[in-house]
Order: structure tokens, then C-alpha cells, then sequence
């Protein structure tokens, strides 16, 4: 992500979505962890638009709290089943996901710290994502999200104690 990408990613945050002042849309993230003290590492996904590295991440389904749809959206986007951390988020962030037909909308994100049970070869959104376990830091240096970086790192802190 260039400078420019950046600072634009910032900006989005300082605008109203087309709509005015509406209430933000809720999605959930999961931040999914392998390993322990520094063979560690962060399962990243490559998003379907751009190809950028991201957390999966998604809407809320009806009938499901944030736990179960971050679960959901390991499960979709990345073919992992896990486990959550705790039943409460470890963070919040927000942005604005540009939406060309029905508009912008600001998004909070509910981030839900995940950790992987097992990797599966076949999963559906496969053929649409890339996945690659990295780093802990070298993972939080490719997210482009200033406000989720902040929020892994206290994920993987919270994670390292329990």
C-alpha cells in the first residue's frame, strides 16, 4: 500500500458515507494465531478486490453474536476451524468500505481474537483467497489498517499471557 493509499484510508474515516450521519454498520475480524512464544504466527488472508493482506472479516448473520461470525468468517474466507479467546472483542476499529452500487458506509469492526484448531484443504471461498500464515510483526506490517494494528497488537499481547 502506497503513502498515498494510506492517507486516503485515513481521510475515508473524516467523510460521511453517502447517507449522512447514519449509525455504522457492524462487522466482526478475527485474528487468528498459531504457535507459541516466537514461533508465533498470524494467519492473514488476500482480499477478493484488490488482493491486499486482511484478517477475515464480515457481516453479522442474523441469529449469530460476534464470536460465531468471526468463527463463520475463518471458516469461509480462510478454511480454518478455531476457537475464540474470549466471548468479548479485543478491539475495535473503524473504516469505510466503498460499496460502487448502494454506496459507502462506515463499518465498526469487532475484533475477536481466534486460535486455530485445524487447517482445512477445501473451504469456499478458496478459489477467491489466498492464505499465508506469518510473523506476528511481519503480519501486522502488511495489514494497511492504522486502527487495526493497534488492535492485533494488544490481541497477541492478551494471547502471549494467557
Amino acid at each position: 500500500m502506497t503513502t498515498f493509499d494510506r492517507l486516503k484510508s485515513l481521510l475515508d474515516l473524516f467523510r460521511l458515507p453517502a447517507g449522512g450521519g447514519s449509525k455504522p454498520k457492524r462487522q466482526v475480524a478475527a485474528v487468528v494465531v498459531r504457535g507459541t512464544g516466537e514461533s508465533r504466527e498470524m494467519l492473514l488472508i488476500t482480499s477478493r478486490d484488490t488482493g491486499r493482506w486482511i484478517v477475515p472479516k464480515g457481516w453479522v448473520e442474523r441469529g449469530e453474536d460476534g464470536v460465531e461470525a468471526a468463527l463463520r468468517e475463518t471458516w469461509e474466507e480462510a478454511g480454518l476451524i478455531g476457537e475464540a479467546c474470549s466471548d468479548v472483542p479485543v478491539g475495535y476499529y473503524r473504516y469505510v468500505k466503498h460499496r460502487p452500487r448502494r454506496g459507502n458506509a462506515l463499518c465498526e469492526v469487532e475484533v475477536y481474537l481466534v486460535r486455530m484448531i485445524e487447517q482445512k484443504d477445501q473451504w469456499p471461498e478458496k478459489g477467491q483467497r489466498k492464505r499465508k500464515w506469518f510473523p506476528v510483526a511481519a503480519a501486522i506490517s502488511l495489514v494497511s489498517e492504522i486502527e487495526l494494528k493497534d488492535v492485533i497488537r494488544d490481541a497477541v499481547q492478551l494471547h502471549k499471557a494467557a
